[in-house]
């Protein structure tokens, strides 16, 4: 499956566990319904600079919690708990805290 079908689907999901029409969202956001909803149904891509203002300006959330989520449903995960991670240096590795 394409990412940016899953990009779609998983806002329109969060759309819909918040409640929300595409005019609310547009109201919050300043993004027309229509486009809104372009997205939603994987007719256009979305930058990740718009991705993050509906994110944030629609919802209060963040990249990290809507591509954890996409990891998750798509490997079949249980949500992963409060754990921080750091990146050291421009390496693969990680320090927890």
């Amino acid at each position: 499956m394409k990412y940016s079908v899953l990009i779609g689907n998983e806002l329109r999901a969060i759309r819909n566990r918040h409640n929300m029409s595409l005019k609310e969202l547009q109201d919050k956001t300043g993004i027309y319904a229509q486009t809104l909803s372009e997205y939603e149904n994987n007719k256009v891509k979305i930058k990740v600079c718009v991705l993050e203002k509906i994110l944030i300006n629609g919802y209060g959330l963040d990249l990290f919690y809507f591509f954890k989520t996409i990891y998750e449903n798509t490997h079949n995960l249980e949500p992963i708990k409060t754990t921080k991670w750091i990146l050291v240096r421009k390496t693969k590795k990680q320090k927890q805290i």
